[in-house]
């Protein structure tokens, strides 16, 4: 059933319990590959879930048990360019709702933004133009952001959203 609802998807969040490492794994051994499968032309944007568990000295407590500790930034972002990612996010929904509200609005840059090209830049001798190297993920809301990447909205058919 749920290929079905997969073809005119613009963006997927494939989301994971960042206080339960084994669920990135399954990022990488399930999530990717139905993505690549059903959404090829989908941006996708890797979600650490319940970042407040982080630092929460119950879930340390537990993981260290089984020598683990929650999964770390680096980690995540480490998964997400791997799995050729627009971009990796970490939210929580029990300190700040606006946590999830900036996980929908980097989303949304995503998947609304030309494939990215670096622009051009004049070198230091003002003479030569060179192509300036960026990262291809999204910047965080409220960080300013280059005119040169606007999102531009494709209008050329309706907008839906799909949560599974």
């Amino acid at each position: 059933l749920w290929p079905l609802a997969y073809p005119d998807s613009d963006a997927v969040l494939i989301c994971f319990d960042i206080s339960r490492p084994e669920t990135l794994d399954s990022v990488i051994k399930k999530w990717q590959g139905e993505t690549q499968e059903f959404c090829p032309n989908a941006k996708v944007v890797l979600v650490g879930c319940k970042l407040d568990m982080r630092t929460d000295v119950n879930t340390l407590r537990e993981l260290s048990k089984q020598r683990l500790i929650p999964v770390t930034h680096e980690q995540g972002s480490t998964i997400a360019r791997q799995m050729g990612a627009a971009a990796y996010a970490e939210c929580t929904s029990k300190v700040s709702e606006n946590s999830v509200r900036d996980v929908f609005h980097v989303t949304t840059l995503a998947s609304v933004r030309r494939p990215h090209k670096p622009p051009l830049k004049r070198s230091a001798s003002r003479r030569a133009l060179k192509r300036t190297s960026q990262l291809p993920l999204p910047p965080l809301p409220g960080r300013n952001e280059p005119a040169d990447q606007a999102p531009v909205l494709r209008k050329d058919r309706a907008k839906s959203c799909v949560l599974m």
